[in-house]
């Protein structure tokens, strides 16, 4: 009756760690999961700053082409002509709801226009 005993407290102990470990693994890749999004919301390669691995020492790593690729293409005169374009379509939609609201409310579109 002894070995069983013992036997069954072994493997509880096993079963223990297991599961402990198990929750430990899947919580750190939750946070790595929302560092990495969190990076990539900010425009930067994932797990350029944030990582919860404990580094040993400094590794230069290539960044992605594709990452670098937007921010050389994007320039201050580009953003300037975007910036514009946005000004002038919000002064087109603000233009056809001043007209809509100028439209008296018990006449038709045909008769308005006339």
């Amino acid at each position: 009756m002894e070995p069983v005993l013992i036997l069954s407290v072994i493997f509880t102990f096993i079963i223990i760690i297991s599961t402990i470990d198990h929750r430990y693994n899947l919580r750190r890749k939750k946070i790595d999961a929302a560092l990495r999004m969190r990076e990539m919301e900010m425009g930067l390669p994932p797990g350029t700053y944030s990582s919860t691995k404990v580094k040993s020492g400094k590794k230069r790593n290539t960044v992605d082409s594709s990452f670098t690729e937007w921010k050389q293409t994007s320039n201050r005169a580009e953003l300037k002509k975007g910036i514009d374009d946005l000004q002038q379509r919000l002064a087109n939609l603000e233009t056809i709801l001043n007209n809509r609201k100028a439209k008296p409310e018990g006449m038709q579109d045909k008769e308005w226009k006339e």
